[in-house]
């Protein structure tokens, strides 16, 4: 069963995906993609918004 932080970072990455996809299209192309897709997935676990584990008790 789903935790809501796995809900949530779901959300975060299809976000970053549909995000990623429109500036590609626009700008028709691959490189912009994964290049956006690796900048906002990066600033993503950065700042905190999706959390690949946990928080430490």
């Amino acid at each position: 069963m789903p935790t809501a932080r796995h809900k949530l970072n779901a959300a975060s990455i299809n976000g970053i995906l549909i995000v990623a996809g429109i500036v590609a299209f626009f700008g028709q192309s691959w490189t912009v993609f994964w290049l956006l897709v690796a900048i906002l997935l990066g600033t993503s676990l950065m700042s905190g918004d999706i959390r690949p584990q946990p928080p430490r008790k």
